[in-house]
């Protein structure tokens, strides 16, 4: 219960972050094994407009599964 509590919670917040969540955006995230934990982060990053994109790279490639994500996403939007 306090788990689904927890992943409601992060959708929540994952969603007031951005707007972003195209058709698949789960199935995407399970195929690469990110919860929507990894995958708020990754979009903090990602909106951070105090950061070079150098910096925002470096940060994702921190991120498990990070720069495959974001490949995929825009594998998807385009």
């Amino acid at each position: 219960m306090a788990q689904k509590e927890t992943d409601a919670e992060l959708s929540k917040e994952m969603n007031a972050l951005s707007s972003f969540n195209p058709p698949g955006l789960n199935e995407l995230l399970a195929e690469y094994n990110m919860d929507n934990k990894d995958f708020t982060q990754l979009m903090k990053i990602v909106k951070d407009h105090t950061k070079s994109n150098n910096d925002k790279a470096k940060a994702i490639a921190n991120i498990r599964n990070g720069a495959e994500i974001v490949i995929g996403l825009l594998g998807k939007l385009l």
